[in-house]
């Protein structure tokens, strides 16, 4: 777990976030690290969160351990079928969908980034929308070389 040590500012408080990041990491050895991205319209938040986030990514990069960032919107899709789905409807599918309840939202993102990752690495999901949303991320980011090589399930 993070420990936020509110004494820590600045530079002693990135290089607090990175030593606790590589234990996690020694710990629970992921495979593939999923973020979220920026949510731009969220107003000065990219640019407090800018030098966080860049941190982290630089932790996992010195580990080797590949990251991808998924859009607000792609993740949304992902996990309710709708881009432009409400806190509510996201916290209402990630109890639907993977029978975890939470009134944080936040707690719901990264949920659905967990799962985002493993459909990501395994192709595999009972859901549609969620093989969908996966291979659209990966076709923007890869390029249409992707293949088709999901399954699902059921077409939901």
């Amino acid at each position: 777990m993070i420990v936020r040590e509110l004494r820590l500012r600045g530079s002693a408080r990135m290089a607090s976030l990175e030593c606790q990041l590589t234990q996690l990491v020694q710990v629970f050895k992921p495979e593939l690290i999923a973020i979220e991205g920026y949510s731009y319209n969220s107003i000065n938040r990219p640019f407090d969160l800018g030098g966080i986030a860049e941190i982290i990514k630089l932790a996992f990069f010195k580990m080797r351990i590949p990251i991808i960032v998924v859009p607000p919107t792609q993740l949304k899709k992902f996990v309710t079928g709708d881009g432009g789905a409400s806190k509510e409807k996201m916290m209402r599918s990630v109890l639907e969908r993977y029978n975890y309840e939470t009134k944080n939202d936040n707690i719901a993102d990264a949920v659905g980034l967990a799962k985002f990752a493993e459909v990501y690495v395994t192709g595999y999901s009972v859901f549609r929308s969620e093989l969908d949303a996966v291979l659209a991320f990966k076709e923007a980011e890869l390029g249409p070389r992707v293949t088709r090589k999901y399954k699902s399930v059921k077409s939901i």
